[in-house]
């Protein structure tokens, strides 16, 4: 069986067995202590600048000098 087609089948249930399914699955999941990767935060562009600036453009600028 392939995920995909699970997927789509389970779309068809109604919403009270969508919701006992994702429980189910939840449960499992906790269960088997499979890892979900954590959500990154969100990064503006300027973060990444400003990141880019501190660690990286300046660091390198002083070990020129050397």
């Amino acid at each position: 069986m392939v995920a995909s087609d699970v997927y789509n089948i389970a779309k068809a249930l109604p919403k009270e067995e969508f919701i006992k399914l994702y429980n189910i699955l939840r449960t499992d999941i906790n269960k088997n202590n499979l890892k979900i990767r954590n959500k990154l935060p969100e990064f503006t562009k300027e973060d990444a600048l400003r990141y880019l600036l501190e660690n990286h453009i300046k660091k390198n600028r002083t070990n020129r000098t050397k």
